[in-house]
């Protein structure tokens, strides 16, 4: 799945008219429905994994789930099924951003702002609560925020019903390092609704403190750090909220889940709690005047620098080939980077409204990002700093 797709008819019926964002398993496109003119999101599994069926039955499953789920904060499911071995889910078209966006663009957010998106997440959780459905991969990337404020909850890829099948042992470990639960990490299939609540108190953590709760250098690191360290002090880093909070993540970030709230509901009614003892905003004597939409976040440019040479690389355009040109086969990378060890399509480096993200491309010798080998095909967000490796070429991610 690539550019090549745009423009193409699914069934008949969606045409692709733009990438919206690609995992490692699957490519969402933005597609206009020829039959009644409305847009909506269409998520198209990778051929070359339709194969694959523990992979197929976790798509499908994903669509079965969301068909039975109908909540305003979960994106809704109109249509799914399978074209000429191309498996795709129509989805909700959410005109928006997705949370990791605001984190990283506008950093630490007003208590009161991301208690709101934390309740939102909490009350979609609990619709999937009711039906038995646990999500599994609660994280930033999967909230959408629309253009009204409204939290949707994405991407159920992961996601167990209370009927779901257990798969096979590469079930023990899902979802992202910085989000997951000890008990989730150390076997997946022992995730419940309590797990899933843990992930969200971890976004919301982040979105105050502007730094998950736990860091490393690698996700085992991070991992270990779940299961054994003590939950740091939000109030520490945040000495404006009050100590209530504190005593809020302790037992939502508890080790064991008997010691964490026992349902979203549960969560909820904690974070309504939060609301109440945070200080007022300060009286100007002025009318309280509607909340304004937020003012668009100051957008940086991209850059690599090669470190071994200190060539400075400009990242221009919404996505770059990262490669070695070989003109005998008429490949011209966007960012030419003349090293044997580099494939001639090695990776994309993806601009989304100032959001970078580094996608290898199965390439032979791999794409690093701080140490860490990246599986193909999955996006991963650039932070400034961020060191790349293409082969054995090492570069320096800087926004400026």
């Amino acid at each position: 799945m690539n550019g090549d797709m745009i423009g193409r008819v699914i069934k008949g019926r969606y045409k692709l008219i733009d990438e919206r964002g690609r995992g490692s398993f699957a490519t969402v496109y933005v597609v206009r429905d020829l039959g009644d003119n409305r847009i909506y999101a269409l998520k198209v599994m990778h051929l070359e994994l339709s194969g694959d069926g523990e992979l197929l039955a976790r798509f499908q499953r994903e669509a079965h789930i969301l068909l039975n789920l109908s909540d305003s904060h979960v994106v809704r499911i109109f249509d799914y099924g399978n074209d000429n071995n191309m498996h795709y889910i129509v989805m909700d078209y959410i005109d928006g951003q997705n949370l990791k966006y605001y984190m990283i663009n506008q950093g630490p957010m007003d208590p009161l702002r991301a208690i709101n998106y934390a309740r939102q997440i909490a009350e979609g959780l609990d619709a999937a609560y009711k039906q038995g459905v646990v999500h599994r991969d609660i994280k930033p990337q999967n909230i959408l925020i629309n253009s009204k404020d409204i939290v949707k909850i994405t991407d159920f890829g992961l996601a167990r019903g209370r009927d779901t099948v257990t798969l096979t042992q590469s079930n023990v470990f899902m979802g992202t390092a910085y989000y997951i639960s000890p008990e989730q990490a150390e076997s997946g299939r022992s995730a419940d609704s309590r797990s899933d609540l843990y992930s969200v108190a971890t976004v919301l953590f982040e979105m105050l403190a502007g730094r998950p709760p736990y860091e490393g250098d690698t996700a085992v690191d991070i991992v270990i750090k779940h299961m054994n360290e003590k939950v740091p002090s939000i109030c520490r880093l945040r000495p404006d909220l009050p100590m209530e909070m504190d005593t809020f993540m302790q037992k939502a970030l508890a080790k064991s889940p008997a010691n964490r709230f026992a349902t979203p509901q549960d969560f909820i009614a904690a974070l309504e709690k939060l609301i109440e003892v945070l200080p007022p905003k300060q009286d100007t004597g002025e009318p309280e005047k509607p909340i304004a939409p937020l003012p668009p976040p100051l957008i940086k440019e991209g850059r690599i620098v090669v470190i071994s040479s200190g060539n400075i690389i400009p990242l221009k355009g919404d996505k770059m080939v990262v490669g070695r040109q070989d003109p005998t086969l008429g490949i011209y990378p966007e960012i030419n980077l003349a090293d044997k060890t580099v494939g001639r399509r090695h990776a994309y480096l993806r601009n989304q409204q100032g959001v970078y993200t580094v996608e290898d491309l199965n390439a032979l010798n791999k794409t690093r990002l701080n140490g860490v080998t990246l599986t193909p095909h999955e996006e991963r967000t650039l932070k400034d700093g961020d060191i790349l490796r293409f082969g054995s070429v090492e570069v320096r991610f800087e926004l400026r």
